[in-house]
Parts: structure tokens; sequence; C-alpha cells
């Protein structure tokens, strides 16, 4: 292991260097081994409509437990990986602050660089949903970079960094103000690539992220460097109706468009609309609710289960009554269990989406992906965002935070137009802390949106984009293109992943010369089992092997 951490203090000079994914065949071993001895929970026969009451049922989790073992094959995943999408690592410093004056190990952080062919493409910062990573989101890429009418419609150079911990990006070894240090990793990086003014955006819903990561991330980026992010997209942010002990303006507004239903102020009509449907839901699942204290089955498992992960009158998921105070308990069960993984996994997504078509391959990639460098740095980074959440919420009451000088130009997209939803969130309740260019309103639910509701927020960025140009000519200045070096050409999807989706297979490279410029065996860097400890991966560059 101390060699490991001497690699990061001497990856600190390096700059921007072309990354392979590889994972040490032992490790693979063993992930077969575990699969292989898995003890299943016994259960109670349940009718199938209710066959979820309890959480991930058997018969959901035994098919993909074996497509695991006997159809999926992460080499097949790795090449077709290496082989489609751009990728890199840089190692970035955290300056020290007054709570921590010792400067920490530079983190390697993992990105994608997706440039578009277009020469009027804008740089977009693409933020993950919590917990994915940057591999998970090739369906959007496509429609941002080589959209089919680019004189019509804003290209995009995508830069995609998975956050630290998740993925291959390197874990923070420090537990306070993550959100803040991603923020700047994030702004660092951008600059590193030499882009000195971009948009950034969120990919999941703000609402239905754990402690809000998904909003609340995008908020400080636009906040504290708003001098670069010249504007952020957002996903049902994490706002609430104006009240009139602290927003006595913003509440007479809410009140007087609400009364008329008049289209005034950022309101329109059919929020109130979604508003009054979800009222009257919610209402209906508290009776539910008092029912159930006699009954043994809750006729809703997510709905029942809320007021026992409620903190600070907050939600944040089924793991959270084991995860938020005691990530390290919560992480050693899936740390050493795939299937413990693959069935945290699954309850996640159906909740997102109980009617998702995910793929068994899709799943088990994000299965995969979580399991190789293991699931404790997610664990802890989320620990850490409640906790910086609610320092947020108690300067944002004292009016030390989100004061007219700090506001973010941002963009607004939420879903449940239509009364669908869970919850509804106005756009115009985002006004209260941020300057809100662009909004628009989305029936349905948000869902996995990165794979189910990609139209939406593909029209979301542009609409961002458009409104940013008009009030900020910075936006087009040019980015110096030379700062990136060592660019890697893409090479032909091979037959083996035939079974990809077309969507996964688009050429991104834009320079084939690649190989006069960089060091010999950079494209050799990897993933590999760290000898010492042999339940951990970690990243090692190979080029002196």
């Amino acid at each position: 292991m101390e060699n490991s951490i001497a690699s990061l203090h001497a990856a600190e000079s390096e700059e921007i260097k072309p990354y392979k994914i590889h994972v040490s065949s032992k490790y693979l071993d063993l992930t077969k081994k575990k699969l292989e001895l898995t003890r299943l929970p016994h259960e109670v026969f349940l009718p199938r409509d209710r066959e979820w009451d309890h959480g991930t049922p058997k018969s959901e989790i035994e098919p993909l437990v074996d497509y695991w073992l006997e159809h999926y094959t992460w080499r097949q995943r790795e090449t077709h990986l290496n082989t489609t999408l751009p990728q890199y690592r840089t190692a970035i410093s955290l300056p020290s602050t007054t709570t921590t004056p010792t400067p920490s190990p530079p983190l390697r952080i993992h990105f994608l660089h997706l440039k578009s062919p277009h020469k009027h493409a804008i740089p977009l910062l693409l933020i993950p949903t919590f917990p994915l990573t940057n591999l998970s989101l090739t369906p959007l890429f496509a429609p941002l970079t080589n959209p089919t009418s680019p004189t019509s419609t804003q290209p995009f150079t995508l830069i995609v960094p998975s956050l630290p911990g998740l993925g291959f990006s390197d874990a923070f070894q420090t537990s306070s103000s993550l959100l803040s240090k991603s923020a700047g990793l994030c702004d660092a990086l951008m600059k590193r690539l030499g882009y000195t003014y971009y948009l950034a955006s969120a990919t999941g819903s703000g609402a239905d992220s754990p402690a809000g990561i998904d909003y609340h991330l995008l908020r400080v980026l636009g906040e504290e460097y708003k001098d670069s992010c010249l504007g952020i997209h957002v996903i049902e942010p994490c706002v609430a109706p104006p009240t009139l002990r602290e927003q006595p303006v913003g509440w007479m507004k809410f009140a007087f468009a609400r009364f008329f239903h008049a289209n005034i102020w950022g309101y329109e009509k059919c929020d109130f609309v979604a508003l009054r449907s979800t009222q009257f839901r919610s209402k209906s699942r508290s009776k539910s609710r008092t029912q159930t204290r006699i009954s043994p089955h809750p006729s809703n498992a997510r709905d029942e289960e809320r007021p026992l992960l409620n903190r600070g009158g907050r939600t944040y998921g089924a793991v959270g009554v084991l995860g938020l105070r005691e990530p390290n308990t919560f992480a050693y069960a899936l740390c050493d269990s795939p299937v413990g993984l693959l069935s945290l996994v699954l309850s996640a997504l159906r909740r997102r989406s109980p009617g998702h078509r995910l793929s068994k391959m899709e799943i088990i990639d994000v299965a995969q992906l979580a399991w190789l460098p293991g699931p404790e740095a997610g664990a802890r980074f989320w620990t850490a965002a409640v906790d910086e959440v609610r320092g947020f919420e108690r300067l944002e009451l004292t009016g030390k935070k989100g004061g007219g000088g700090r506001r973010s130009k941002v963009a607004v997209t939420v879903f449940g137009a239509d009364g669908e939803g869970d919850v509804y969130v106005c756009p115009a309740w985002a006004g209260l802390k941020h300057d809100v260019l662009f909004s628009q309103r989305a029936s349905g639910r948000a869902g996995i949106a990165v794979w189910e509701r990609v139209d939406v927020l593909v029209d979301g960025i542009r609409g961002l984009a458009r409104e940013v140009e008009r009030v900020d000519p910075r936006l087009r200045i040019r980015a110096l293109e030379e700062i990136v070096v060592f660019e890697e050409p893409i090479l032909e999807i091979t037959e083996d992943d035939s079974e990809s989706r077309e969507r996964e297979s688009v050429d991104y490279s834009v320079d084939e010369s690649w190989g006069d410029i960089g060091h010999e065996g950079d494209q050799d860097h990897g993933m590999q089992l760290d000898v010492e400890s042999p339940d951990t991966v970690v990243a090692v560059d190979l080029r002196g092997k």
C-alpha cells in the first residue's frame, strides 16, 4: 500500500495522460469466486404484486447472478470502453485551507474528453448522477456532441469526470467539505484543459439524489466559480416554496399567482395543477400510512418507509438507516459481496424507475463499475454530503450564503408537470436562490434520466446555452486547444461487442497523430490488483513494466 501512496505523490508532476482500463485477472477471479460462493437469504412467499415489499426479491436477483457468472465478460466490456471512449486521467492537488492547512496528496481524476467535430461547440462539464460513473452516461454523448442539425442545434464538447472515489478516480482522504472540494476539482480540471469559460449540467434529479448531491454540487460550482462556470443546468433542484417569514416578497408572489393561476413571475398555470395533484396524492398516502399501523403489509413500500428514513425533515433513500451514520459499517458488507451490491443497485433502479427497461448487461455494468473500486468511498461521500448540506442550510438561515452577489445563472428542468410525479418543484422557486434564465416542465417522472429522458436533458442543456449566450459573450471565446496533449485515436469496435447498443459506438476522435507527441507507453495506464491488499483495486502507472 505504501507504493500506492508514493505513486500518488509522483503523479502530481503529471499533466493529462491517456487512460486505459485494465483490471487485474486476480481481482476478476476473486469476483467470480465470491459470486459462486454466494449464500442467498431465505424468503417468504409473497404474491407477485407484493414481492418487492421486503426489498429485492430472489426471483429478480438470481437470474442476474447467473448472467454475471456465465454470460457477462468484463474483458469484452473493458475493451469496448477503451476503444469507444477517449479516457484520460490527471492528478489535481487540493489547496490548503484554514481547516486543512497541510495540502493533501493529489487526486487522480478519471475523465472523458469528447470533442465535438463542430467548431462552434461549447465546452460542457457533465456531472454523473450520484453514485454512477462517467462511463454510464453514454446515451447523452452523441446527441450533445454531434446533433443531426448542428447549424440549428447547439453542439458541445464534453468533459465528463467521475467524482472522487467513484469509478476510476481516486477517493478523498478527508471527510469534510467534499461537495466544495469536488466543485473545486471540477473547475481546476476545466482550466487545466484550457477552458476558461464553460457551462455545467447535472444528469440526475436533485430531489431524488442522496443528500441532494446532484443539485448541491452544481450549486456550489455555479456560486463559487461563477467567473468561469457561466451557467448550470439543474434537474428538480432541492428548493422549497417561499414562506412568509423567510421570503415575504416571494411568498406574496407565489400566493398571488396560485390564487389566480396566473402565468406571472416565472409561474405557469400547469404548476398549480401539478401541485394540486401531488398534494392530493400525498394526503391519500398519509391516510394509507395511518391504516398500515394495523396492516402488516404496506400498499406502497416506498412511501411507508419514509418516516423511518427521515433525518432532519429530509429523506435519503433506503440505505440511509444503515449507511448515513456509520458508512464504514455499511461498507464492510458491500465490499465483500458483489451480490449484496447488486441487490442495492436493483433496489435503487426500481425506486428511480419501477418500469425501467435496462438490459441485464447494463445492470451488471452499473454493479461492476461500483464493485471494482469498492463502494466505501461513495458511502463516505454521501455521509459527508449530508453534513455539508446541513451547513449550507444553516448559513442560508443566517443570511451568509446565497446572497445576491453569488447567485448563479441556471436552467431548471422539472418533471411531473402532468401531476404524475411523487413531488413537484416549481421552477420559479429556484429563483429564490438563483438567476433562472431558462426553465422547462416535462411530464412523468425523472426516472433514470440518463437512459430514459435523454431528450429532456439535452433540451435543458441547450436552453441554458442559448440564454447564457444572450447575456454573456464570454461563452463564445475559444478554448486553447493546444493545452490538451496526448490525443488518442479511437479504434473501431470489435465484433465481440456487437451486442452493445449502437448509441455507445460513436467515434469521438479528432487527432490521430497523438503517438508522435506522447511518451512511450502512455497508453498503458490501467487498473491492477494491489498485492498487499487483495480486496482493493488501485490505479497504477504501467509504463515501467
